[in-house]
């Protein structure tokens, strides 16, 4: 197994990390080029479980196939009917309108820091930090990147350790500390670990 610069640090920084990379093997991840999808698939995975979110996605891409100008043509009932709440079908809908409008209006994001990335992004409708975070980690694939809202982040990191109780917010932020400047190669470990990872 050919592990990474990134993979390799980490273990020698956290010997229960380095347990944990050798037992997921390498994870190895390419940047995306298609931002509207990967927005679109992150707004709805958001607040549901990673198999619901799964099978929304397959009904939602049979319909759109993920065509901003197909989205913004799907009624609320058609909405409804693959699975997406109200809010949701807003969300969407709202997002597939700013590429309609403009194709290329995220292509500047790939130049921005991280938090430019998640100030630029969160001013969209339905796009909070977990979902920038996940654009950030998924899709332009930066190397240094925590969501310690996200539950299942949370849960790999109790089990990791085999922590009493899950950590709060600032134990998580300090456990990460550690990892840093591979933060998001760890999470994609993490979640690996429970085969949880974010759709």
């Amino acid at each position: 197994m050919k592990f990474s610069q990134a993979e390799q640090a980490l273990s020698a920084l956290d010997s229960d990390m380095a347990v944990l990379i050798r037992r997921n093997g390498p994870i190895v991840r390419e940047p995306r080029t298609d931002f509207f999808a990967s927005l679109a698939r992150s707004i709805i995975s958001q607040q549901i479980s990673v198999k619901a979110a799964a099978a929304i996605l397959g009904r939602f891409e049979a319909a759109t196939n993920m065509d901003p100008a197909r989205i913004v043509a799907l009624t609320q009932d058609q909405a409804r009917t693959i699975g997406l709440s109200g809010q949701k079908y807003k969300y969407i809908h709202d997002l597939a309108e700013h590429f309609v409008r403009d194709s290329m209006v995220f292509n500047h994001l790939d130049t921005l820091s991280d938090d430019e990335v998640i100030e630029e992004l969160t001013k969209v409708k339905g796009i909070g930090v977990w979902t920038a975070q996940m654009f950030l980690m998924f899709t332009l694939v930066r190397p240094d990147v925590f969501a310690p809202d996200d539950r299942g982040l949370q849960l790999a990191v109790k089990k990791l350790y085999d922590l009493p109780d899950v950590p709060s917010r600032t134990e998580l932020m300090d456990i990460a500390a550690k990892w840093a400047p591979y933060r998001t190669v760890a999470s994609w470990h993490l979640w690996h670990s429970l085969d949880n990872e974010p759709v």
